[in-house]
C-alpha cells in the first residue's frame, strides 16, 4: 500500500483550489472575486452555496466553478441556521479538507475579498505547503492598539479584545481567556491549509465545543483557529497584512492600485472589504481615500470600481 506523502514532501505540482462562499446577496461580490482571481491565472475555484438562486448557480457552473453544499455537522445550531443560512459558510470553513479531498492545498477567501496582486495568492499557497496554517494576524496599521482596554479606575482595567470577549461568550475557562486575550486575532477571511495539515481535527474539536453555545456560529471559525494555535500549539505561518488588507486605505495614483499604508507603499495583495457595507452594496457608494501623492479621492474599494481606476491610471 502506498503511503500518502506528507505536506512537507509535496511539490509545486500540488493540486490547489481557491474556495469562497455566498448567498444570493453576496453573489455579485463573488463574481468580482472570481474575475480578480482569473485575471492573474486559471485556478480551480469552489463556491459554497448558502442561498444562491438557480440562475446564479448556473452562471458559476458555466464558468467551470464548483458549487458546493455547506458541510453542517450534527452539533450545529439548527435554529440559527434556519434564521440565517449563510452561517453555514463559516461553519464549513473548518471542514474543507473533507469537502475537497482531491485537492492538496486549499485557500479560503471571503466573498468580500478580491485579489489585486496574484503573488499574494502564491505566497499563501507556498506558506501552507509544509502543513502550517498560513494566515494574517490582525496587527499593524489597522490595529495600532493591539489590545482593547477600558480603564475602570487607577490600577484596574478591563480587557476588551475580540478573542477575550468571544472566549467569554463561549464560556471557556478563565485560564484559556487569559492566555489568548492579549494575542492578535487570526483573521479567518483569508487562510490557506494543506489537506493533510494536523490542525484540521483540532479545529473541529474546538468547533464541537463552541458551536452549540448561543450566538457563536458567526465568530467560531476565528476563535477555533486562535485556540488551535495559541492553546494547542499547532504550527502557524504568519503573513504580513498585504495578504489580507483591511485598511487604512491608500491609493497610488500612478498605478491606480491600493497601496499599503506603510512605506514604501507596496501594492496591496488581497483586499478585504470587511465593515464596508455601503460599498459592498453598490459601486457608486464611495469613501474619501488619501493618495500616496498627497491628495485625496472618492473611491469604491470593490474590484469592479478599482479595475476602472487602474485602467485610467495606466491609460
Amino acid at each position: 500500500m502506498t503511503t500518502p506523502a506528507s505536506p512537507a514532501t509535496q511539490t509545486c505540482t500540488d493540486h490547489r483550489i481557491i474556495v469562497t462562499g455566498c448567498d444570493s446577496t453576496y453573489f455579485v461580490l463573488v463574481a468580482e472575486l472570481v474575475a480578480s482571481i482569473r485575471a492573474y491565472r486559471p485556478t480551480p475555484i469552489g463556491v459554497i452555496d448558502c442561498g444562491m438562486t438557480p440562475d446564479q448557480r448556473a452562471t458559476l457552473h458555466a464558468q467551470g466553478i464548483r458549487v458546493l453544499p455547506p458541510f453542517i455537522p450534527d452539533y450545529a445550531p439548527r435554529r440559527a441556521l434556519r434564521r440565517r443560512p449563510s452561517l453555514g459558510i463559516n461553519i464549513s470553513k473548518l471542514w474543507l479538507d473533507r469537502m475537497l479531498p482531491e485537492f492538496d492545498l486549499i485557500l479560503w477567501l471571503d466573498a468580500d475579498t478580491w485579489v489585486q496582486d496574484g503573488m499574494a495568492v502564491e505566497r499563501l499557497f507556498a506558506a501552507a505547503r509544509s502543513g502550517t496554517l498560513a494566515i494574517v494576524p490582525e496587527i499593524g496599521a489597522k490595529r495600532a492598539d493591539l489590545l482593547g482596554v477600558r480603564w475602570i479606575c487607577p490600577g484596574w482595567m478591563q480587557i476588551r479584545s475580540f478573542l477575550y470577549k468571544n472566549a467569554a461568550r463561549a464560556r471557556l475557562p478563565f485560564s484559556i481567556r487569559r492566555r489568548i486575550g492579549a494575542k492578535p486575532l487570526l483573521n479567518a477571511g483569508v487562510f490557506c491549509l494543506h489537506r493533510q495539515a494536523p490542525i484540521w481535527p483540532v479545529l473541529r474539536r474546538w468547533q464541537a465545543l463552541i458551536l452549540p453555545r448561543r450566538n457563536m456560529a458567526f465568530t467560531q471559525d476565528q476563535l477555533c483557529m486562535a485556540l488551535a494555535v495559541y492553546i494547542d500549539g499547532l504550527p502557524v505561518t504568519f503573513l504580513d497584512n498585504s495578504h489580507n488588507y483591511l485598511g487604512p486605505w491608500l491609493l497610488d495614483e500612478a498605478t491606480g492600485q491600493l497601496a499599503n499604508l506603510f512605506f514604501p507603499h507596496a501594492p496591496v495583495g488581497i483586499v478585504h472589504m470587511a465593515s464596508q457595507k455601503a460599498m459592498r452594496a453598490a459601486l457608486d457608494n464611495t469613501m474619501p481615500v488619501p493618495t500616496v501623492q498627497g491628495g485625496q479621492v472618492a473611491l469604491n474599494l470593490r474590484y469592479g470600481a478599482m479595475r476602472l481606476c487602474r485602467a485610467a491610471a495606466v491609460g
